[in-house]
């Protein structure tokens, strides 16, 4: 069996192969489409690759393709993408929580403050974040206003939070700063914005003040706590920045200084006097309203439950006793700014600092006391009513004109006015003659 294997090896080698026909073409072929494959097709230039050569003429061909036209792409893709993303951020600016472009426009606020942070500005950073503060207490008084986005309040206030830390944290690096300079005139700034703040929350307040459902008043009490940061965060910056100036930063001299400390003195003043308008005012209706039931009970034969009765009571004594205690606070703060003003005087300016703490924690307790009794009144008066009377009472007693203010109870078949179930009644605020006034200057 093996010398006839081996017999015909040797005739294999010795003997001539003829490939079939078949075999050949099929080979051929791919061979032939392998050495297509290696060598680089011919393409006719197209209009563009013809517009570069054509450059050839006036310049170089190697600058042409090494130089112009790299720079030229560069320059097309940087007009159109920048067009692009300004018009985005542009568009995105205005929108609130809830909107298609609020993502990009908070996208882009990520980036801004990442871009800081990176480089170690904290200046930059800082302002970044007062910025973005500001910005979210707007979006916040928008959306309460806004009755189909009312929804989106309560992470607008978890946002407004979150930046005001922000803030905090930022004037925390630059208190421990000691190298670089302008840090006062930063800390200056941010107290400027912060007070922008409170005022667009006390307008959020006002707006919320009027509603009547749960979420409204668990949303007022979320931004109360949000204001009561920012009352915080204006009086660290005021600090610092009174510390960076005594440490010898210039870049705010003493009389800026002074200024600011005697505009935050002032507004602790403005705020208690409001305060305590407000107070006046929510009392009287409430006492108002108490006799009004005593009256109707009497002469139109009705009666209101003993729960009702007991009710308005509790409200009306809780009432006078929180004006009652935001009187003496009054007076207490009173003492406190004067304090605070002898020691400006005497440029004591981190004593002054302290008595600007105490009297904006006293300003803390008193608008604390204001919305448990707010949100108590509202149980037995409707509130519109109570935010008229408020109004009312402080234009009265902020006015200089011999105009008083009377609250006037009256029975009423309107639903809306309906103090208590059993007893329909409206409260009129109307102006009358100083003689007949029960509520006075």
């Amino acid at each position: 069996m093996s010398r006839d294997i081996i017999q015909q090896l040797k005739n294999l080698k010795q003997g001539e192969v003829s490939p079939r026909e078949e075999w050949l073409k099929n080979n051929r072929e791919f061979l032939m489409s392998q050495i297509r494959n290696t060598i680089p097709s011919e393409e006719k230039p197209g209009a563009v690759e013809k517009f570069w050569l054509g450059m050839s003429i006036f310049l170089p061909k190697k600058v042409v393709f090494d130089f112009v036209r790299p720079l030229s792409i560069l320059l097309v893709v940087a007009i159109v993408g920048t067009s692009g993303w300004i018009a985005t951020v542009d568009a995105s600016y205005q929108s609130l929580p809830g909107d298609l472009l609020y993502p990009a426009k908070r996208a882009v606020e990520k980036t801004q403050v990442m871009a800081a942070s990176v480089t170690g500005n904290d200046k930059a950073e800082t302002k970044l974040h007062v910025e973005f503060a500001k910005r979210r207490a707007t979006e916040l008084k928008q959306v309460v206003k806004d009755p189909n986005k009312q929804d989106k309040a309560t992470q607008a206030v978890v946002d407004l939070k979150t930046e005001i830390k922000n803030v905090n944290n930022s004037l925390e690096e630059i208190k421990n700063n000691t190298t670089d300079k302008g840090q006062a005139e930063t800390a200056k700034d941010v107290s400027k914005s912060v007070e922008q703040i409170k005022i667009t929350l006390k307008e959020v307040k006002a707006e919320l003040s009027v509603g009547t459902s749960t979420e409204s008043k668990i949303l007022s009490k979320d931004v109360s706590e949000v204001k009561d940061m920012a009352k915080d965060t204006a009086v660290n910056a005021v600090d610092i920045m009174v510390t960076k100036h005594l440490e010898g930063d210039t870049t705010v001299t003493k009389e800026e200084v002074k200024a600011v400390l005697d505009k935050t003195i002032q507004t602790a003043v403005t705020e208690a006097a409001a305060g305590e308008q407000n107070m006046v005012g929510v009392n009287s209706v409430v006492t108002a309203v108490k006799e009004a039931v005593k009256t109707e009970n009497l002469t139109m034969n009705t009666t209101s439950t003993p729960a009702e009765q007991k009710l308005l009571d509790k409200v009306t004594n809780q009432t006078k006793d929180a004006t009652v205690k935001t009187q003496e606070a009054s007076v207490v703060l009173g003492k406190t700014v004067s304090e605070a003003k002898n020691l400006l005087a005497s440029d004591n300016l981190t004593q002054v600092v302290d008595k600007i703490r105490e009297a904006s924690e006293t300003s803390k307790t008193v608008e604390k006391m204001q919305d448990n009794v707010l949100s108590s009144a509202t149980r037995v008066i409707p509130a519109p009513i109570i935010e008229a009377v408020k109004t009312a009472v402080g234009d009265s007693l902020s006015s200089s004109t011999t105009e008083n203010w009377k609250i006037i109870v009256v029975s009423t078949t309107a639903s809306s006015a309906t103090i208590l179930n059993n007893l329909p009644i409206a409260v009129i605020v109307t102006s009358t003659p100083v003689s007949t006034t029960t509520i006075k200057k």
